[in-house]
């Protein structure tokens, strides 16, 4: 009932708009025009995971918790000599509500923005 497809995550990843009226919040504060806003369910984020690991390194441990997902894609963000600062956080599950994950890149560039984009839709990511 409560499972999303990836395309919602896709949608999220088109670049903010810059007036200020409009642009969305989430955790942590206001978004500004350059910040990339990526949130995810509970079966989404197990997609986007396991194509950051299959990219990152196949043998690593699977990144479960908010830091590990911020490291983990700041990490990819270096590798594709994308720009951004990337924090994560989680908003548990409710008795009515799901548990979402919110990924949060201050500063994205268009280099970041295709390879969320990638994570996000095909699982891969690259050239």
């Amino acid at each position: 009932m409560w499972e999303k497809t990836i395309g919602r995550a896709r949608r999220q990843l088109r670049p903010a708009p810059n007036d200020e009226t409009t642009l969305r919040t989430a955790p942590g504060g206001p978004a500004g025009p350059n910040d990339l806003l990526v949130t995810l369910s509970r079966a989404e984020l197990d997609a986007f995971v396991r194509a950051l690991a299959a990219f990152l390194d196949p043998g690593m441990p699977r990144p479960d918790s908010p830091a590990r997902v911020a490291g983990a894609v700041a990490t990819a963000i270096e590798r594709t000599r994308g720009k951004g600062q990337a924090t994560c956080t989680r908003s548990p599950a409710g008795l009515y509500a799901p548990e979402y994950w919110h990924i949060r890149i201050a500063g994205a560039d268009d280099v970041t923005r295709r390879t969320m984009a990638k994570f996000a839709g095909t699982g891969r990511a690259g050239s």
